[in-house]
This record gives C-alpha cells, sequence and structure tokens, in this order.
C-alpha cells in the first residue's frame, strides 16, 4: 500500500495502481465515506441527463408576450 501526502489544503494525489483498479478519469467525481478509522473512496455515481423537458421547464418565459420587433438585442453583429 502506498502513502500519500496531505497538502495544506487537505488534498492529496491518488496513485496511478488505484486510479486504474477503480476506474477514474480526470475530471470524475468520487465519494469519501468514514467507516470508522478508515476513509473509503468510491466512484459518484454518473448524473442523471436532464431531459429536454427538463431543459423546458428551466427556460419557460412566464411574462406576456412581445413581438421580435420589441425585444432589445445588444451587442449584436450581425
Amino acid at each position: 500500500m502506498d502513502a500519500v501526502l496531505i497538502s495544506t489544503k487537505g488534498q492529496i494525489v491518488l496513485p496511478v495502481a488505484v486510479r486504474r483498479a477503480l476506474g477514474l478519469k480526470p475530471g470524475m467525481r468520487v465519494q469519501v465515506r468514514v467507516e470508522g478509522k478508515r476513509a473509503l473512496i468510491t466512484p459518484a455515481p454518473a448524473a442523471e441527463p436532464a431531459s429536454l423537458k427538463d431543459i423546458q421547464a428551466l427556460l419557460a418565459y412566464q411574462g406576456p408576450p412581445v413581438a421580435v420587433d420589441d425585444m432589445k438585442v445588444t451587442h449584436y453583429e450581425g
């Protein structure tokens, strides 16, 4: 078992063998859980992608209708 150094910010670098064994790639998230005197590191489940319906709900306009000619557009170079 390799020992790793903890930085002043509390960061560690996982050895290559550990990353390979867990299938970890740059940018992936991991879960860290404490069990007794141990810290367990496991890959975090992938987030569910948002559906088109979810995105449309976030972008829904609730105000009164506005004609395209009345919309203010700034910094448009067409």
